[in-house]
């Protein structure tokens, strides 16, 4: 069994395990890190780092040409080293959305998972030479021989070559309609333009987080959630999922049930609403139903995020608000 050992970032002092057989991003990766990388394979030279102490061994060939000075100052690429002692390192984290660029990648349908009648799991890939660079939480748009749509990433950083989406049926979008006809399927290439949107966790905050979701809200809030599994945060977490009281679950139900193996303080409910996937829904009345289902006693003590229709939102806010929630506390992204 390969050796593990102890990396430690700075000037971020960010600390995470890695064993001999991976690569340091691997590890890092592995671990929730936003570090900057592109390839993972040594062509874009993206993932660059400062070794300040310990030993490294290549474990991969990389075409990407370091100068004469950065090998003289130590400098390597992490997607092609691994750590054969502890290592304390000098690298560039990602700070925050607003330091991610927008890119434009041609992607591959991996697979299409069809969940009953009007519900897709799209899983995609990107290439090799261009792995896309975002935080959990965030979107993205998908074009499709001129159809366009917006969605977010239901998949956690720590594997950005390979995403996933979420994407139900409904009647005024487009793109939804061309994969239930198969006209997009599985090899379909698909333009991807992004990351966007500012949905992220507060992953310095100690306080419990509560994560609210309606419908297929539920795709970024499986982000921010398993990301906060890969940065091991010690934070309680509440989930609660709001379905149409005509099905007698959610989606992917036991998706969300399996985190209770890997969270002791993980709790998780549904709430079955009165509303349809129209546009005709009641929306005040959901948000009461949402809201009256909450343990308000630890929603005023945390971090909440919510997904969900910006009607409800709306309402949902006010109610949160006027029960004493800060408004600080409040992050939520519209679906």
């Amino acid at each position: 069994m390969a050796d593990i050992h102890q990396i430690t970032l700075t000037p971020a002092d960010k600390s995470f395990e890695c064993g001999e057989s991976d690569s340091v991003l691997k590890g890092g990766l592995r671990h929730g890190l936003a570090l900057r990388y592109e390839c993972s394979n040594g062509t874009c030279g993206v993932c660059k780092a400062k070794l300040v102490t310990g030993n490294i061994e290549q474990i991969k060939h990389h075409d990407f040409s370091l100068s004469d000075d950065e090998l003289a100052n130590k400098v390597f690429l992490m997607c092609c080293q691994a750590p054969s002692s502890n290592l304390e390192l000098e690298v560039d984290l990602i700070g925050d959305v607003r330091t991610i660029a927008l890119q434009e990648i041609q992607i591959k349908v991996k697979d299409i998972r069809f969940v009953g009648d009007d519900m897709a799991i799209v899983s995609v890939r990107t290439p090799r030479y261009k792995t896309l660079q975002f935080m959990a939480g965030q979107d993205v748009e998908l074009s499709y021989k001129g159809i366009l749509a917006r969605y977010p990433i239901a998949s956690c950083p720590c594997y950005g070559m390979e995403l996933e989406f979420h994407i139900r049926k409904l009647a005024n979008d487009d793109f939804s309609q061309a994969i239930f006809s198969k006209s997009i399927k599985s090899k379909s290439k698909i333009d991807l333009t992004g990351p966007k949107g500012v949905f992220v966790l507060k992953e310095t905050s100690n306080k419990p987080m509560v994560f609210i979701a309606w419908d297929s809200g539920f795709a970024p809030i499986r982000s921010l959630i398993e990301h906060a599994f890969s940065l091991e945060m010690s934070n309680p977490i509440y989930f609660y999922w709001a379905h149409p009281i005509t099905e007698p679950l959610p989606y992917l139900d036991n998706h969300a049930k399996s985190w209770q193996a890997v969270m002791d303080d993980y709790y998780y409910q549904t709430i079955a609403c009165e509303f349809d996937r129209s546009s005709k829904n009641d929306c005040h009345k959901v948000a009461k139903q949402i809201y009256d289902s909450l343990d308000h006693k630890v929603i005023n003590q945390s971090e909440l995020y919510i997904s969900a229709p910006a009607e409800v939102l709306i309402y949902l806010g006010e109610l949160l608000l006027e029960n004493g929630l800060d408004e600080a506390q409040l992050i939520a992204s519209p679906i």
